[in-house]
């Protein structure tokens, strides 16, 4: 029978018991993992014959906790402190692998792919280490019983990061550089400047939004009102970033500016197909990353953070909802716009991948990818929409969206592999001119006549907007199963291609 104690100042003892008999023995572990000013949170492992002994004592942040007793666990007999087998890692080795970790989940990469690169690395510097994956921090578990944490102030989307943070650890465990060298790369990373100038990225991401619209139907003063309303929102955004600001004031205040203009536009009559000036700004603000990762952790069984990756999904997208209501109420009121397409635009399969790539391209310079990688998500974008242009009247939208999100997933997860890329960017980069926007728009404009009219609304109308909101989900849901499937699918090539080479 084991007994876990902790004591401190002014803190009592307490206890926990578990029997514990690998190979019939039972063993006291010591865990000495204290900080100054306060305990970071741990986990102590011990591995004895083919069983592991696992003990998470929780972090009190109190200023006493520097001086509490440390964490200790006695049996009756026989004592490990720590385990005699376990070779003890060096500190340049964990630095790395604590850095590593920190960059890989602060840069959004997804947690079983985390996972991998960290246990792959942590092999070959010789470290025996458990990954335990949260909410913007990584705790890595080490078989001495000692325990380290990383943490990240945010989660963001950078290619650049996150591609050279995999090169990096690919290099050091191909032997091409060492240790010092690839901690000294790792710390360099984030001080790098952007891959492209700042007024680049906003004339690329105006384009970006233009180009969606015109695929959508927009007249040319929609267009251009799209395009300036999402690249000011961009500036805003630029410079909120350097600012102490609370988490969902960029997509608030990007939503709040583009619905501004887009209203200021329809107000003095400059296009005849309002509605896109106000569905097109909020798009570009769609969280796909997020959304991509999230499905792709719960269906990798990391349930917890896939929900934290959809949680925060859902406040970037309630924040630009509000925005959006809030900026176009000085100009429009309560009213709502018209999303009919105009019947001058007429989009054949040629322009419709052109406008495709040029939005795929001002995203894939949003998330800085570099200049060598941008084509990747401009074929996506051109790929994966021309076969949905091809097979929208023979197969509808959903069928048509499912074929050509399977082909992006297929292509972007192929290079990512090849080129040690974020899948989750290169994919919603290719992927975001099929977002149901009109369906959200309408669904959203019709869930607020309905707030409006009350108990006095229109059964019709309400039967509408349930309909639409169902119509939009079931399209980015279809969606994401393309992507994944398709992603799916080029990780099996690459296993297979692995273990035939032996």
């Amino acid at each position: 029978m084991l007994t876990y104690s902790r004591s401190g100042p002014g803190r009592p003892d307490r206890h926990a018991d578990a029997a514990i008999r690998p190979g019939g023995r039972v063993f006291r572990c010591r865990s000495n993992s204290r900080g100054a000013g306060r305990v970071a949170t741990y986990r102590t492992v011990v591995r004895c014959s083919q069983s592991t002994v696992e003990e998470w004592p929780a972090a009190h942040a109190s200023e006493d906790a520097a001086q509490a007793a440390p964490a200790t666990m006695t049996s009756e007999s026989g004592s490990i402190e720590p385990p005699h087998d376990v070779a003890r890692p060096s500190e340049a080795a964990l630095r790395f692998l604590q850095l590593n970790a920190r960059l890989l989940v602060e840069y959004n990469v997804r947690s079983k792919h985390l996972e991998r690169a960290i246990g792959q690395v942590a092999r070959h510097v010789g470290v025996s280490v458990q990954t335990v994956v949260g909410y913007r921090e990584v705790t890595l578990a080490l078989a001495d019983g000692r325990g380290f944490h990383a943490r990240a102030p945010e989660l963001r989307i950078n290619v650049a990061v996150s591609a050279g943070v995999l090169s990096v650890s690919d290099e050091l465990c191909l032997d091409h550089i060492g240790l010092d060298e690839a901690t000294r790369r790792l710390e360099t990373l984030e001080r790098l400047p952007p891959r492209h100038d700042r007024w680049v990225v906003v004339a690329l991401f105006g384009l970006a939004a233009s180009a969606i619209a015109w695929l959508l139907g927009a007249d040319s003063g929609a267009v251009v009102a799209s395009g300036v309303s999402s690249s000011v929102g961009l500036l805003a955004r630029q410079v909120l970033a350097r600012r102490p600001v609370i988490l969902f004031a960029q997509p608030f205040a990007a939503g709040l500016i583009g619905a501004a203009i887009g209203g200021l536009a329809i107000r003095l009559a400059w296009t005849a197909t309002p509605g896109f000036c106000l569905i097109v700004p909020a798009l570009m603000l769609v969280p796909g990353p997020y959304l991509i990762n999230s499905v792709y952790d719960m269906l990798d069984n990391h349930i917890p953070t896939g929900i934290y990756r959809l949680v925060l999904a859902m406040g970037i997208l309630i924040a630009t909802a509000l925005g959006v209501v809030l900026g176009g109420w000085p100009t429009l009121g309560p009213a709502t716009m018209l999303t009919l397409p105009s019947e001058a635009v007429s989009i054949g399969l040629p322009l419709d991948m052109a406008l495709a790539g040029v939005a795929a391209c001002g995203f894939g310079a949003f998330y800085n990818a570099p200049w060598r990688v941008l084509w990747v998500s401009i074929v996506c974008g051109m790929v994966g929409h021309g076969l949905r242009y091809v097979g929208l009247e023979p197969l509808g939208m959903s069928m048509s969206t499912l074929f050509g999100c399977l082909a992006i997933g297929l292509v972007a997860n192929t290079a990512a592999i090849g080129m040690h890329l974020p899948f989750s960017a290169l994919a919603f980069a290719g992927a975001v001119p099929m977002m149901p926007g009109v369906f959200i728009y309408q669904s959203m404009a019709g869930a607020m006549r309905l707030s409006a009219a009350g108990t006095a609304a229109d059964p019709s109308l309400a039967a509408t907007t349930l309909a639409l909101s169902f119509k939009a989900v079931f399209v980015v849901g279809v969606m994401a199963i393309g992507l994944l499937v398709g992603g799916s699918l080029a990780d099996l090539a690459s296993r297979r291609d692995r273990m035939s080479r032996g």
